[in-house]
């Protein structure tokens, strides 16, 4: 498994602009823009990281770590937008947001110890 630098860091603009994305969506108290700004730039990032940043060295583990991220990156981007349009409370948004990090990290680490 090998970091890419410069998509590493196009990949941490892209959620930084997600973030701000979110931020400026939602008309809640100013907690709540905090956890949707904050879940948003952290899962994004970790989803496009682990997508586009990374490449391993067998190119199935390469395409499939890519497809399982594009995926995930469209939940997320659709999590936070609702979250952001109909609102809740702060609690919610961290807590829906880290079972489905959670799961999206449990998947990739599937498929980086995966022999092929």
């Amino acid at each position: 498994m090998k970091i890419n630098i410069i998509p590493t860091l196009i990949t941490l603009v892209i959620a930084a602009l997600l973030a701000y994305l979110f931020y400026t969506l939602s008309d809640a108290e100013d907690h709540m823009l905090k956890a949707l700004a904050i879940s948003g730039f952290i899962s994004t990032c970790i989803c496009l990281e682990c997508g586009i940043g990374l490449s391993f060295n067998d190119a199935h583990h390469t395409v499939n770590s890519f497809a399982i991220s594009l995926v995930f990156f469209v939940v997320f981007i659709a999590e936070h937008c609702c979250f952001a349009a109909w609102g809740t409370n702060s609690a919610w948004v961290i807590i829906t947001t880290g079972l489905l990090l959670m799961l999206y990290l449990l998947i990739i680490y599937g498929i980086s110890k995966a022999k092929m």
